[in-house]
């Protein structure tokens, strides 16, 4: 007995050894199926070690930044519409913009919680180390644990690089594509043999989930549909069976993005929707030379992952590497689908390349190194340490809103280029669907919703605001004239100059203006 109890833990302690080095001469499996128990228990506390790993990893990289309420313009807008459909807002009727409904369901249930910025960042830091685990688990799979810890960490350094600063919409489903691409692998063996169990289902869940927050992510879901569809047809059920059974998967998949239009649907507002999810993307112009000069940009941010993806290539199976080609194709056609090339955009592409950077990340000394050097480039010209950041940050959000609050006179607000939080700050209404300042103030935003973008300039000035923000000096490029000027001009001829407010986000710092005491007689 003494002897079988040491030869249990010496395999414990083997496998643990192995699980955690990651060393290529480990047999996982080898004195493990002699203790199963403690092979299950080792492989469990590796990965609730890696879980909290990843966890302190993106709330440090994340820390100075926790409860900044200007981050970036786009999360405080998906903030503002979360904490206003609290108050009987409804997406694309009430408040527009061309992002799907389920983002901003994300942002409803954080601000159910609180509207605190630190509410909405506390869940995206989870949701970032969640990201960095499952990237780990696919990586492991091919490459041993090791690459697959240096194959999350990778992913949560280089997001601040990406401008995945905290809660972009990739972010959040840059989680569920990454999980049903984990999931899709895990069941391949058993789809390869004709058996489909719930996994496979839970995948296109995933994938279903992730389309209703960012139309782009279909692509790599439909590789990921497509992968499956491939293993499964290649197993000896009959030709029938597997064809409901596809049909099945795309049916579940397609489930979250058909309840979403049955409900506008039903509540006949199917035309808003589908003009905003389609129509809106299809009719805004690309701005040709930035779009160029950001995709430049963004190969230049992308080209460390993208070496270590070749460098990998030669240690990678050929069925991890037609996955993996497929996958990145995927991301990048969804990247080229909306041709603007903010680097946010290329996040879905961070996640297929993390992994793929598995093969290199497993060499003895190549990994460490490899790692030392991606540390070093991230941490060169990083933001997370600049606490004092979101103290003006903070300070000058204040400001505003004071300086509105003390002189609206009780009429209503107007932010025409400025932080979309002050409605919320306030508490004044939103007095246009065109909330997101970008959709008033950008040349390439004139009428791509189903409003007049001048039509609601004009409607909203009819009915005399109190206050009116609007950036000292247009920072949006191309400016909207057409709708500026009306807005300048009422500015100037009934309100009068009552605060200017250098007001800082993460990527730029600008001089925002309040126009107050408008219905003065001024």
């Amino acid at each position: 007995m003494r002897l079988k109890g040491a030869a249990l833990d010496g395999a414990l302690l083997s496998n643990c050894v192995c699980a955690v080095s990651g060393a290529a001469t480990c047999d996982a499996s080898q004195d493990l199926d002699r203790a199963p128990f403690f092979g299950r228990k080792c492989r469990g506390w590796t990965k609730l070690a890696s879980a909290c790993l990843f966890l302190v990893v993106a709330g440090l990289l994340r820390a100075s930044t926790y409860g900044d309420p200007n981050v970036h313009i786009d999360e405080a807008f998906y903030q503002a519409v979360g904490i206003a459909m609290h108050h009987g807002a409804i997406p694309y009727v009430d408040v527009w913009d061309r992002k799907p409904w389920g983002l901003f369901f994300v942002y409803y249930l954080i601000t159910g919680l609180s509207d605190a910025p630190l509410a909405y960042q506390a869940a995206a830091t989870v949701f970032a180390a969640g990201t960095a685990l499952i990237i780990s688990r696919i990586a492991a799979r091919w490459h041993g644990e090791k690459a697959g810890i240096f194959c999350g960490l990778g992913y949560l350094l280089w997001l601040e690089q990406a401008q995945g600063f905290f809660g972009q919409a990739p972010i959040w489903y840059n989680l569920f594509v990454a999980s049903a691409a984990l999931l899709i692998l895990q069941c391949a063996a058993s789809l390869g043999e004709g058996k489909v169990d719930w996994r496979s289902y839970a995948a296109m869940v995933m994938g279903g989930c992730a389309i209703t927050i960012k139309q782009t992510s279909l692509f790599e879901c439909i590789w990921l549909g497509l992968y499956a569809a491939h293993v499964l047809w290649r197993g000896p059920q009959g030709g029938l069976c597997k064809t409901v059974i596809i049909a099945g998967w795309m049916l579940v998949g397609a489930l979250p993005t058909l309840a979403v239009a049955a409900g506008y649907g039903l509540a006949g507002n199917g035309t808003i929707w589908l003009q905003a999810m389609i129509g809106a993307n299809l009719h805004k112009p690309i701005d040709t030379a930035s779009s160029m000069i950001r995709a430049l940009i963004m190969f230049v941010m992308l080209a460390p992952f993208i070496m270590l993806y070749v460098l990998s290539l030669p240690t990678m199976a050929r069925d991890e590497r037609r996955f993996l080609a497929g996958w990145l194709l995927a991301a990048l056609m969804g990247l080229v689908s909306v041709p603007n090339f903010y680097l946010h955009y290329a996040l879905p592409i961070l996640v297929p390349l993390s992994v793929a950077a598995a093969g290199f990340f497993a060499g003895r000394w190549t990994g460490a190194l490899a790692l030392g050097v991606l540390v070093a480039l991230a941490m060169r010209d990083t933001q997370a340490l600049d606490f004092e950041h979101a103290q003006r940050s903070r300070a000058a959000l204040d400001a505003l809103a004071t300086a509105v609050n003390n002189h609206a006179d009780g009429s209503p607000l107007f932010v025409y280029d400025g932080p979309v939080q002050l409605y919320a700050l306030t508490g004044h209404r939103f007095v246009t669907p065109l909330v997101f300042t970008p959709h008033l103030a950008q040349a390439i935003e004139r009428d791509v919703s189903h409003l007049s973008t001048l039509g609601e300039v004009r409607r909203v000035l009819a009915e005399r605001p109190g206050a009116v923000v609007l950036a000292s000096k247009p920072w949006q490029g191309p400016v909207n004239w057409e709708t500026l000027v009306p807005v300048r001009d009422y500015a100037l001829r009934n309100c009068r100059l009552v605060a200017r407010v250098m007001t800082p986000s993460w990527l730029h710092e600008e001089t925002i203006d309040v126009w107050g005491d408008c219905n003065r007689g001024n």
